[in-house]
């Protein structure tokens, strides 16, 4: 069966209707296979030190990740992104911290196998200050929506924002609708 991805360009200035939708994930399309620090970096096209810097907690299929060098990233994955967390959670859940050894039972660990390089989904979660920090550049790569999930986005929009994207072709194909979820919205920024 093969996809049909429509797409909808979404402006800039408005990128903090997303937000909601960046906190419960997105979809990002990606080459699989290669490590996280390969993906922020050179897929996503974000500064190697901001990845080094700014990017204080990461999660790989619910497991923190403390070596973006080591973290694999594989067809379906769901990462999640966040700035330093407060208090002794966030402590013990920042990459390299002093307090990660408590949780070394449940940390990512290398896997063996590494999936050919090919493309594919994964999800993409961001919290706290790295929202406002990474939503243009992941807006910018292309973040997609199956179609039922982006008609529900614009149905929560304010009735200005809702008519605005709706005009701007973002009202998706009835049909597609009705056939499943066998469709998908890429919603990207060109500004």
């Amino acid at each position: 069966m093969e996809l049909k991805i429509e797409s909808v360009e979404w402006k800039r200035s408005r990128i903090d209707l997303l937000y909601p939708a960046l906190q419960r994930g997105v979809l990002v399309k990606v080459r699989l296979g290669g490590n996280l620090r390969s993906l922020l970096v050179g897929q996503l096209g974000l500064d190697p030190d901001y990845v080094t810097k700014r990017i204080q907690t990461a999660f790989l299929n619910g497991k923190p990740v403390d070596d973006f060098d080591v973290a694999t990233v594989g067809e379906g994955a769901v990462l999640t992104l966040s700035g330093a967390l407060p208090g002794l959670a966030g402590a013990t859940l920042r990459k390299g911290g002093f307090y990660s050894s408590m949780r070394a039972s449940v940390s990512y660990a290398k896997g063996v196998e590494r999936e050919a390089e090919q493309e594919g989904f994964i999800t993409v979660r961001i919290f706290n200050i790295l929202l406002r920090e990474l939503a243009p550049a992941l807006l910018s790569y292309g973040i997609f929506f199956p179609q039922r999930e982006f008609l529900s986005l614009v149905e929560e929009l304010e009735p200005a924002d809702r008519t605005e994207y709706l005009r701007n072709g973002g009202g998706g194909d009835k049909e597609a609708q009705e056939r499943g979820g066998d469709s998908f919205v890429r919603v990207q920024s060109k500004e």
